[in-house]
């Protein structure tokens, strides 16, 4: 039985969880509890899961609870609340309030690569042709939006070209790419397994038009890190073996997202997910932190006005915890 709590709304409480009997078992030591949040279960949860459910935390004596959350900007309030010990999510959710020097470090990256597409109709057949027409993003500032700004820019059309329109969730954006509401979508790359179905295709891949736009990071406090460093430690040791573990493992991989995920055997998200981050290698294994990648982000949102002013991201960054785990990981 899987070790997860689903957080659908603003509400941080814990009380619901869906704990495994281990779990019950560590409660009376909440040290060895850990609770880091993620962007809802999807076909990369064979990744994603691996530390929690392959073994590699409890062989440290650690018990994840892998917390799913709608979004990242929730996760990021759960963090501030104390609700959470560390979640992973695209940093530009917490660019912002980085920037106004809240109490947020990121601590490594584990999915660096940009695995992200514009899609767009069929009659669409080079980026060229979106001009004049819709682009279906999410809320100013996201990732869709600042994805599909940034894409289309490195296809040469400009944002005066076409109008961005919040289109939504993932899924709503490809459907309305289908409905013909809007010409193309940035989405999770993911749907180009039902392009077909849906009546779309990939337009522009993320990881060749923006290969230096992060996309995610784990994050913590730096309270959280004075006050549970070895556990820290301890999680990113099991996260850097559990990736290992799936990219060396496609079968194993698979296997655990259509558990997590609930998929079924015909549904192939998880095989396109896996061969995606291979062929671009997106996962850092190491969960090394590519600060000039990340200055690159955070510059491109001042640019593009989601942020006011720049700033060092050598200050949003503790890299020590992460420098201490892969020492332990060599042993």
């Amino acid at each position: 039985m899987l070790a997860k709590t689903i957080i659908r709304g603003g509400s941080f409480a814990v009380a619901g969880a869906l704990m495994t009997a281990a779990g019950f078992a560590s409660a009376a030591h909440a040290a060895d509890v850990w609770k880091h949040g993620i962007v809802e279960a999807k076909g990369d949860s064979g990744f994603l899961f691996q530390a929690a459910e392959g073994g590699f935390a409890a062989k440290r004596n650690l018990n994840i609870d892998m917390v799913e959350f709608t979004g990242g900007p929730t996760a990021l309030k759960a963090l501030i609340a104390g609700e959470l010990d560390s979640f992973e999510a695209s940093p530009v959710v917490a660019f912002a309030a980085m920037h106004q020097r809240a109490d947020i470090k990121i601590i490594g990256c584990n999915w660096p690569g940009m695995t992200y597409t514009i899609f767009a109709a069929k009659n669409i057949a080079t980026p060229a042709d979106l001009k004049g027409k819709a682009v279906g993003v999410s809320a100013p500032g996201s990732l869709p939006a600042l994805f599909g700004q940034l894409a289309l820019e490195a296809a040469g059309i400009s944002d005066k070209d076409v109008r961005y329109a919040n289109a939504g969730g993932s899924a709503d954006r490809v459907r309305a790419i289908s409905s013909g509401v809007v010409a193309a979508a940035a989405s999770s790359s993911e749907f180009a397994v039902s392009a077909d179905t849906l009546n779309i295709k990939p337009l522009l891949s993320g990881a060749e038009v923006t290969p230096k736009f992060v996309k995610v990071c784990i994050m913590t406090t730096g309270a959280k890190i004075k006050e549970r460093r070895q556990d820290m430690v301890n999680f990113l040791a099991s996260e850097m073996e559990g990736l290992t573990y799936a990219v060396n493992n496609k079968d194993a991989m698979i296997t655990l997202a259509r558990k997590v995920a609930h998929l079924p055997d015909s549904d192939k998200t998880a095989e396109f997910i896996y061969d995606e981050a291979i062929k671009y290698k997106a996962i850092a294994t190491d969960l090394a932190i590519p600060l000039d990648n990340l200055q690159w982000t955070d510059d491109q949102m001042v640019r593009l006005g989601a942020l006011r002013q720049r700033a060092d991201v050598h200050n949003f960054v503790d890299d020590s915890v992460r420098t201490e785990a892969l020492a332990t990981v060599k042993k």
